[in-house]
């Protein structure tokens, strides 16, 4: 049945009653059911004037300023780098031949890569045109500017839409893929911010879009997947659209259905085994088991993606929750409790690996190569202060903040060395955000003092599910991770501009063989926690089971770890190469040299430039910048060879300059490949880790450091203590 009626076209297909206010008329319309016609379908199907069903937002909302000092000053830092953004974005608008009112970023392409950045620069350029901040930062001119882009793309993106008439220009439409709802918000939220700009044809249109995309996700069900690729962070981008589509378009007849999908999107995120059966009262009066369907994260919160513990994708889905929290607040709408569904037990994973400079640390890798991430992180810190009142957020903000200022200023305007336009993109709509959480709620959220803030960061801290232990102290960060990825990492104060989580770290490389769970089956793990401290101790079968790895790693409360390894091999197995106590190596943000130490003198390191080499040194110690210490202890007569693996230039979709060494290794010379055999007893190595030391204090300790082994265990002394290992036994002591 079909049904016309002040510019809305409403199709029932099984008997209803609706009662919609559209145009100014309410109109109740009812068809009776009758249960001999079979109908099998209650959906109800509406293709509206989307545009008519668009509340613009209210001037007070793009004028408002914060009535305290401190979110003022931040408010004004979030819009003073989207700003800066917008400069970028003046200079690479391309136009669509034979359409000078249309514009588009990158190549135009239907493809995500090239949707996103044009998606991106609407909302940035719509903000940047429409948002009154503190301090004004833009003449009219350029206002205008950012308006006119943002409106050339949006017809380009609403002609190439599905729901359009045309196409990108590979001569494909976009739309109904896996990412686009969340483009869509992104472009749909900046078309709301300049609505009054756009003409009836061009309002229509990205109403339309957003309504498209926000449909699909009515009826269907969230994401469900805890392990390797987890549903969490889909589910929640996919809330995004249908979030602002309830609330751009309020009158709309799905309105409320957009709006129930929301929240149902949101309890799938951060979605746990516990939920199923847990009967707290979450929004619309319906408890938490009822709209939990999924589950998409581990019972410690941590979650994983790319075939790893993925903090990455553990704060990308923090944060498009969060968003949704704005688009809420931008009609002063009571947020849905939906939108904070686990994430403060997502932040309690991610302080616990938090850098000095407000990024977290990835203790299982990251193969994005994005480890410096205040750009997309600093948002989330905005939120919970302002929203929650957290003030270890309110003391992560402003660090961040301010690493993520010399950062952008070091790229030109860009956010991080990808410099392209689709990331950048991606983190000026989240500073966005935190601009909105500090303009629209404006909570006076003090930060801690500086030895409260290490009381709430430090300590050691289990993550079972994730298989891994963190360890943050005021001056270091320890972790031990065998999940996907089994690598240990040590770190000094600020140590995140000095190593980087290389996947091998420690266990390293075996005839070029890595130590993740593809190529290194665990025999045996067992962790054990200390107030102040943790070991691990366990064993790896290696070589496709020729090698047995026996190792131990050790973090003592002072600045110092152990790594102890012993190797065991079958008698037909040859060592062609040995590369363990691997360390990833991180230049200084706008420094591009490193001075290293060892029994080699010194030598200054370039960074990006150079060439492509292997350097060779022999020595038993070594310090990165009067930074980092290390001393290499072998067995007997084994002489110790660090290798440092210079790079040129980073590589990848992202060219993070990322360059590694190994501490414990072999001479390769032709008489010997032939002698490489491992003793039947085993070989040992001592690594003995000094966090923030100078190298002069490396060197001593190499002299005074002790490490004997005999049968199953083995014994570092240093100074009064002794560290002793039994991998027979799998215990780790301390003797005093």
């Amino acid at each position: 049945m079909l049904l016309e009626l002040d510019g809305a076209i409403i199709t029932l297909k099984k008997g209803f009653c609706i009662m919609r206010r559209l145009g100014g008329i309410t109109v109740l319309l009812i068809l009776i059911v009758g249960s001999s016609f079979g109908w099998a379908s209650d959906k109800i199907t509406v293709d509206i004037d989307a545009a008519q069903a668009v509340k613009p937002l209210a001037a007070a909302m793009l004028q408002a300023k914060p009535d305290n000092e401190r979110s003022v000053q931040l408010a004004q830092a979030y819009y003073d780098s989207i700003a800066k953004w917008g400069e970028v974005l003046w200079d690479h608008l391309e136009r669509v031949p034979d359409h000078d009112d249309w514009g588009y970023y990158g190549l135009g392409r239907n493809v995500e890569d090239d949707v996103r950045p044009i998606c991106y620069a609407v909302m940035a350029n719509a903000f940047l045109a429409e948002v009154k901040p503190p301090q004004e930062r833009l003449t009219p001119t350029q206002r205008e500017r950012s308006r006119t882009d943002a409106i050339m793309c949006l017809r380009y993106l609403t002609q190439a839409h599905v729901t359009g008439t045309g196409v990108c220009l590979n001569g494909k439409p976009w739309g109904d893929q896996w990412q686009s709802a969340m483009w869509c918000r992104a472009a749909g939220l900046g078309g709301w911010l300049i609505w009054e700009h756009l003409d009836a044809s061009l309002q229509q249109a990205v109403a339309k879009m957003v309504a498209h995309e926000a449909e699909r996700f009515i009826d269907k069900q969230p994401e469900s997947r805890e392990y390797r690729n987890t549903g969490a962070e889909e589910n929640a981008w996919n809330a995004k659209v249908t979030a602002l589509a309830c609330n751009m378009m309020s009158e709309h007849p799905h309105a409320v259905a957009w709006d129930r999908a929301t929240k149902t999107y949101l309890y799938n995120s951060f979605s746990v085994k516990a939920d199923h059966e847990d009967t707290t009262i979450g929004d619309d009066g319906k408890m938490i088991k009822k709209w939990v369907t999924t589950i998409n994260a581990h019972s410690d919160y941590t979650v994983e993606n790319h075939g790893l513990v993925h903090m990455s994708y553990l704060k990308d889905t923090m944060g498009y929750m969060l968003e949704n929290a704005c688009t809420y607040q931008l009609t002063g709408k009571t947020i849905p409790r939906a939108y904070l569904h686990h994430v403060e037990d997502a932040f309690a994973v991610v302080k616990k690996c938090m850098s000095w400079d407000g990024a977290a640390i990835y203790f299982g890798g990251n193969d994005w190569k994005i480890v410096h991430s205040q750009s997309a992180d600093v948002s989330i810190y905005a939120a919970l202060s302002q929203l929650t009142g957290d003030k270890v957020a309110a003391s992560l903000e402003v660090p961040a903040l301010k690493t993520m200022s010399a950062m952008q200023r070091e790229e030109h305007g860009f956010f991080n060395v990808r410099r392209d336009l689709e990331y950048s993109g991606f983190c000026a709509c989240r500073l966005i955000s935190g601009y909105w959480y500090h303009v629209l709620v404006g909570r006076d959220c003090p930060p801690l003092t500086s030895d409260d803030l290490n009381k709430r960061l430090c300590g050691v801290t289990y993550l079972e599910t994730a298989r891994a232990i963190v360890q943050r102290t005021p001056t270091k960060f320890a972790s031990f991770a065998w999940g996907p990825k089994h690598m240990a990492l040590a770190m000094p104060e600020n140590g995140n501009w000095v190593i980087w989580p290389h996947f091998a770290s420690y266990l390293g490389y075996i005839n070029d063989m890595d130590s993740s769970d593809k190529q290194a089956k665990i025999l045996k793990i067992k962790p054990e926690l200390q107030k102040d401290g943790f070991s691990v101790i366990g064993a790896l079968e290696r070589c496709e089971g020729k090698v047995t790895q026996d190792f131990a790693y050790v973090s003592l409360p002072g600045d110092v770890t152990f790594y102890i390894e012993r190797l065991q091999a079958a008698k037909d197995f040859k060592l062609e190469s040995r590369e363990t106590g691997v360390i990833g190596h991180e230049y200084e943000l706008a420094k591009n040299t490193r001075t290293l130490y060892g029994d080699f003198s010194v030598l200054t390191m370039q960074g990006t430039g150079g060439e492509k080499q292997v350097h060779e040194w022999t020595s038993d110690w070594f310090n990165v910048d009067d930074k980092v210490g290390y001393v290499i202890k072998r067995s007997p007569g084994v002489h110790n060879v660090i290798r440092y693996h210079d790079e040129p230039q980073g590589y990848g979709r992202v060219p993070k300059l990322q360059e590694w060494f190994s501490l414990v290794g072999d001479a390769n010379t032709n008489a010997d490949v032939e002698k490489k055999t491992l003793s039947p007893d085993g070989e040992w190595t001592c690594v003995v880790t000094f966090l923030n030391q100078t190298s002069a204090a490396t060197k001593a300790h190499a002299e005074n450091i002790d490490f004997k082994a005999s049968g199953d265990s083995a014994m570092c002394r240093f100074g009064s203590q002794a560290l002793q290992v039994d991998f027979h036994a799998d215990k780790v002591n301390m003797i005093r």
